[in-house]
């Protein structure tokens, strides 16, 4: 009896001990910040006969959430661009591009990564990025950040780490806008939290 006793006894106490330590690993996921880059991956190669639609000056590409990228995979990780200069992306070809899966379905404690491409015509400076997810009236999550952009280029936008305090179930609506000078752009993707 006091074999099983302290058999049952130590396989108690090791479900309780990886139950907390699993608890507070995702815990600190969840706490981390999100942090916001931009990459310009090249430049627009077509080129309407009359030149760029100055009125325009960017074009909105995808908008995406999904999973964040692995921490201990072999690389290349994501996002990430082939055609040289990254050495973790070096095995990709010119143009290749990797990102996250996108995801249309969410538990609503997931953390995940934001992407978003665009293209620059005319617009240069300043581009104000505004990052945020409503669920009906109630803002999930907001992000802003300004990073100058040059015209006549391709651009990703990725945002790690991004939670979705307060969610209920339904849908929500995650949306990228970026303003450089007098253009604006916007995407859109709907999120349905389950």
């Amino acid at each position: 009896m006091s074999k099983s006793r302290t058999f049952f006894q130590c396989a108690a106490a090791l479900i309780a001990a990886f139950g907390i330590c699993s608890q507070q690993e995702l815990k600190a996921q969840e706490m981390a910040a999100p942090v916001a880059h931009l990459v310009r991956v090249g430049q627009v190669d077509a080129l309407p006969a009359d030149g760029f639609d100055a009125g325009a000056g960017m074009y909105q590409g995808i908008v995406l959430m999904g999973p964040n990228p692995p921490t201990l995979s072999p690389s290349p990780t994501w996002p990430c661009f082939g055609g040289g200069g990254d050495s973790e992306c070096s095995s990709l070809p010119a143009g290749g591009f990797i990102i996250p899966f996108p995801q249309q379905v969410f538990g609503p404690r997931f953390v995940g990564e934001v992407v978003s491409t665009f293209s620059t015509t005319s617009a240069t400076g300043t581009a104000d990025i505004t990052v945020t997810i409503t669920e009906g009236a109630a803002t999930l999550f907001t992000y802003s950040s300004s990073v100058s952009v040059a015209a006549n280029g391709d651009w990703y936008i990725y945002l790690e780490n991004v939670s979705f305090t307060g969610a209920t179930k339904g849908t929500a609506t995650l949306t990228v806008t970026t303003t450089v000078g007098t253009a604006i752009i916007t995407g859109k993707a709907a999120l349905h939290i389950s």
